[in-house]
């Protein structure tokens, strides 16, 4: 249960990253009181009974509207420090790996085990299964 709610907040958080930092603009051309085309990224196009400039009013029929919405911009990766990672390194290279270094004394050479006999053979396996080194 534990790894799967890991796996599903981290790909929660996935999301959240993406959809914070998305940008995206809608393009909408309404005649009136309805919508004639909507484009996402691009610019709608008119239905065909555009007003000159000039003689574009309030009591026009057709209208824009552009909604953009902006993601953030600003995000920063995070940045190690070099003199960090290089002092957690050293630590963790003299807590797990050194001390094996510095074995002064030697091995003995005797071995634990010597004065046991090994099991008695019931049955010979090699010969049975007909497994032979070559």
């Amino acid at each position: 249960m534990k790894p799967l709610a890991h796996k599903s907040g981290a790909v929660l958080l996935a999301f959240l990253l993406l959809f914070s930092t998305l940008s995206f603009s809608m393009d909408m051309h309404f005649c009136g009181k309805t919508l004639v085309d909507f484009k996402l990224y691009h610019k709608a196009e008119g239905c065909g009974m555009a007003m000159d400039d000039s003689a574009t009013t309030e009591s026009g029929c057709c209208n824009d509207v552009e909604i953009v919405v902006v993601g953030q911009d600003d995000l920063d990766s995070a940045k190690a420090d070099t003199h960090t990672g290089q002092i957690e390194v050293l630590a963790t290279f003299i807590a797990s790996g050194f001390p094996f270094l510095l074995q002064l004394e030697p091995r003995s050479a005797e071995l634990p085990y010597e004065a046991y006999s090994p099991p008695r053979l019931v049955r010979d396996i090699p010969v049975r299964h007909q497994v032979f080194l070559i």
